[in-house]
């Protein structure tokens, strides 16, 4: 193929030095709303298909933050985090943050934390573990993004993404970093795939706990069936039966039950794919 993530040098062998780059995501004109116009197995044709026009690998962290700051709209300081879920490769955490970038018509830099997944259905063990083993360079992300300057971020995170953001909260709070914390804006969690009492235990021991923090949830979504059962579970957190165990935190729960599943079966990636859910979203941000 002629399109670079073809030959991606990223996947689910996991590597403890974090790895700055910037992808240049070209959409093809006719992209619909909530999809992935993935590029044919022998050629990528920009004028059909999502393609990196181009990319840069970046030394360290202080070259990558300058090209984001190059990039911020006019008095603008604030990013976007996005941490995929799993069954991820690193090609799809690519597309689906470019995806998101223009549906959801995002002004500020998006960035994707593209964190080891074997990017196979049947490797959600292995995901698990890569979770825990990929909290410590989330850390480190939040806390170079946050170092130095007034910059805030705003995390979105799909699926078991969502368990990684929620580890990382909560050991970032346990070190005492209170500064990284204060400047994360807001936290949404699509679909998260916890564990409804872990998450309880998460949500106690993070303080500051970010503003506002939203949880996108559907009945409808049979990966977290399948989930619940892998683990021996009634249910996860992004198909809660019972809303009340969450009263008492200050979290704001949206059910995207009704809203279709844009195409893709199993109502998982509803939040990025129903036009209706991503129409519903774009009311909620604030206005700049």
């Amino acid at each position: 193929s002629n399109d670079p993530l073809a030959r991606q040098r990223f996947g689910a062998v996991r590597d403890a030095r974090l790895h700055y780059a910037r992808l240049d995501v070209s959409i093809p004109p006719g992209h619909r709303e909530g999809r992935i116009e993935w590029p044919d197995k022998t050629e990528a044709d920009p004028a059909r298909h999502f393609t990196v026009a181009d990319s840069e690998l970046y030394s360290g962290p202080a070259p990558w933050l300058a090209a984001i700051d190059d990039q911020q709209p006019p008095g603008g300081e604030d990013v976007v985090l996005f941490v995929p879920g799993y069954n991820t490769t690193h090609a799809r955490a690519v597309y689906r943050t470019a995806q998101i970038a223009e549906d959801f018509d995002a002004p500020q830099p998006i960035i994707a934390y593209s964190w080891p997944s074997a990017g196979m259905p049947g490797r959600y063990v292995y995901d698990r573990d890569s979770v825990i083993f990929a909290r410590d360079g989330l850390e480190e992300l939040l806390r170079n993004l946050t170092r130095g300057d007034d910059r805030r971020v705003t995390i979105v995170a799909h699926s078991m993404g969502s368990q990684l953001v929620m580890e990382t909260l909560r050991q970032i709070s346990i070190a005492g970093d209170r500064q990284t914390l204060s400047q994360v804006s807001a936290v949404a969690l699509l679909s998260p795939d916890i564990d409804e009492d872990v998450f309880l235990a998460q949500a106690r021991r993070i303080d500051p706990f970010p503003q506002p923090f939203v949880l996108m949830v559907s009945a409808r979504d049979r990966v977290l069936e399948l989930a619940a059962w892998l683990v021996g579970r009634p249910s996860r957190l992004g198909s809660i039966e019972d809303p009340g165990r969450l009263a008492g935190l200050p979290v704001t729960v949206v059910d995207l039950t009704g809203l279709g599943e844009g195409g893709l079966p199993g109502g998982h990636s509803t939040a990025f794919t129903a036009p209706a859910a991503i129409a519903l979203i774009r009311d909620m941000a604030p206005a700049d």
